[in-house]
């Protein structure tokens, strides 16, 4: 049976390129979302003044809600690489909230909220990759089969063969009973049912015979 190839280098390569794209995308989206939190046009609602929209709202939630999202999906199935996706989305995510604090046009204690957020949102990037290599390093399962055998990849010798009489290996009868009397009647039974020829019921009755 042909193994399944996975992506090709360059497939792949693309894949992973995409996919970062799109993290970078929710990492910078998500950054201006904070810094302007609830913003207005006029830079006042009905309890009082609150920061004034820039016009590029509409931007950064289509990118960190839609587009960042897709990009980073459809690079993460094109790359086939997994334990990537959502640490590369924590860790930009963390990038976006903790330059909020350096960010000297930003609100008055919204440097603080993004630092925060952001050692959280590279904690749960460190712990996913945690994750991952110890999945990864864990022994796989050995699966046995229907006897509780190891199952092995089959080769020529073992596969099936083809429909028809078996051949019968015939062996001197080895039996508690000493009596070779006793044994040539079991032969004569095995020959009655066919599991003998007559020939090689004759051959080992001369044998029994000879030892007596």
């Amino acid at each position: 049976m042909a193994e399944a190839k996975g992506p090709s280098a360059g497939r792949r390569v693309g894949g992973v390129a995409l996919m970062l794209l799109g993290a970078a995308l929710i990492g910078w989206g998500s950054h201006y979302l904070a810094k302007s939190g609830t913003c207005s046009g006029t830079g006042y609602v009905s309890y009082g003044p609150v920061p004034k929209c820039g016009g590029g709202e509409a931007l950064y939630i289509l990118s960190t809600f839609f587009l960042g999202p897709a990009l980073a999906v459809v690079g993460w199935l094109m790359a086939q690489v997994s334990g990537v996706l959502w640490p590369a989305v924590c860790v930009s995510i963390g990038i976006g909230m903790i330059t909020l604090y350096a960010d000297t046009s930003a609100a008055s204690g919204k440097g603080s909220f993004g630092l925060v957020f952001g050692i959280v949102f590279f904690a749960l990037a460190v712990l996913s990759i945690i994750l991952t290599v110890r999945k990864r390093r864990r022994p796989k399962p050995v699966v046995t089969g229907p006897a509780g055998l190891a199952n092995v990849p089959s080769t020529p010798a073992a596969q099936p063969r083809a429909a028809g009489p078996e051949p019968v290996s015939v062996q001197p009868m080895r039996t508690a009973s000493p009596d070779p009397l006793d044994r040539i009647a079991k032969l004569a039974q095995l020959r009655d049912s066919g599991a003998l020829t007559n020939e090689e019921f004759e051959a080992q009755k001369a044998k029994l015979l000879a030892e007596m």
